[in-house]
């Protein structure tokens, strides 16, 4: 491969780091991390130590100016600086951008963002679970037949203090992007009902989300999805009680289903991905059904050990800069991990489960409103009193 130079944007403070990518780029054969952007002092020294970056800088837009890097990372957890970050790297020459997820606040920002990398030919990476070695097997089975036709896809979200809206957003963007990979086709509808505290939600229950969201309403979420092919897909998220399963802090319920007619396979606590085969297509609680067989992918189990978090982050992270590199040297789409495209699509899926809400039917995707569904309810709310 060429040589290539990178560049790293947080926001220390602010979305900060997400998931190791300030690090993805740090000890790539042929990448050499030339600079770093953060507008914290004390952050930028910290995370310009870790990387090694030799130039420092309180502006990112004066970072890609000067250093005009052929590489760069989108790193914080808050979204509503990815758009400004993502379109100055590609008009300032990027080939590549490695981008945290949610991959954008509305769908209107992520079109602004995708434009921008195809008039510049920058190729995107997101940072969802399409990288893990185990989505890989997981699609491999389901394209093999070994849970025969596929039928159902069931996901949810870690369903802690998140629950409901931001648990949809955040962790549910994942679960988009997954279900569309395990069923190859992407949705072509969706449907959505958000409740808080038992009831619908109204425009005047949605309040600014943690994370850069911006408008979110409920603390429970139930969604269905119907793909191109006829699989069907389901989101949910509902508060847990912590105190009787702490565990599920710890994302134990975060992940999700594929049902086949002939068997099921289960893949449960991302990064970590433990993935488990039933081999009967219906559940039934009774012993002589069978029982589930763990799924082990041993390359994986061996570079990053049983049990560590962070390990699994890091070799993600590398897996999705080793596809970014071969599609820029190659000059074709991100494949092997998501794309700034399926980015996008998760996105519209998550803000379809709000806009069906709002118009209390199915939505057809890719959808008509390319705003945040509450934002569009408030001013027509407004619109209607005036």
């Amino acid at each position: 491969m060429s040589n290539y130079r990178a560049g790293i944007i947080g926001r220390t403070g602010r979305g900060d780091y997400g998931h190791s990518l300030d690090v993805a780029f740090v000890g790539v054969p042929g990448v050499e991390v030339v600079a770093l952007a953060d507008d914290d002092p004390v952050g930028r020294g910290v995370v310009g130590e870790r990387t090694g970056a030799r130039a420092l800088y309180a502006d990112y837009r004066e970072m890609l100016d000067r250093e005009r890097p052929d590489l760069v990372a989108v790193c914080p957890r808050w979204i509503d600086c990815h758009q400004g970050m993502v379109v100055a790297a590609a008009e300032a020459g990027a080939k590549g951008i490695l981008c945290e997820k949610p991959f954008a606040p509305t769908p209107a920002a992520a079109d602004a963002m995708l434009e921008a990398c195809d008039r510049a030919g920058t190729r995107v990476a997101v940072a969802h679970h399409r990288a893990n070695p185990y989505e890989h097997r997981v699609k491999r089975m389901v394209d093999d037949g070994a849970i025969g036709d596929l039928q159902v896809i069931r996901s949810r979200g870690k369903c802690d203090w998140r629950s409901g809206g931001e648990d949809l957003f955040v962790l549910g963007s994942h679960m988009m992007e997954s279900m569309r990979y395990i069923a190859g086709a992407d949705a072509s509808w969706a449907f959505g009902h958000v409740t808080q505290r038992g009831r619908d939600v109204t425009a005047g229950d949605a309040v600014e989300g943690d994370e850069g969201l911006g408008l979110l309403a409920g603390d429970v979420v139930a969604s269905y999805f119907a793909f191109e092919n006829g699989v069907a897909g389901h989101f949910d998220s509902y508060p847990a009680d912590l105190s009787e399963r702490p565990d599920w802090h710890q994302g134990r319920w975060f992940g999700y289903e594929a049902y086949g007619t002939k068997g099921i396979v289960s893949v449960r606590n991302p990064p970590r991905a433990e993935t488990y085969l039933y081999p009967h297509g219906q559940w039934i609680a009774r012993e002589d059904d069978g029982r589930w067989e763990r799924i082990v992918v041993d390359e994986w189990e061996r570079d990053i050990g049983l049990t560590d978090r962070g390990p699994a982050l890091k070799r993600s992270n590398r897996i999705m800069v080793d596809e970014l590199l071969r599609a820029i040297e190659e000059d074709r789409e991100v494949v092997d991990c998501a794309s700034g495209r399926d980015g996008r699509a998760a996105v519209e899926m998550v803000l379809a489960v709000h806009e069906s809400h709002r118009l209390k039917r199915p939505v057809p995707l890719p959808l008509e409103n390319r705003d945040n569904p509450y934002e569009t309810w408030r001013r027509e709310a407004a619109a209607s009193q005036a």
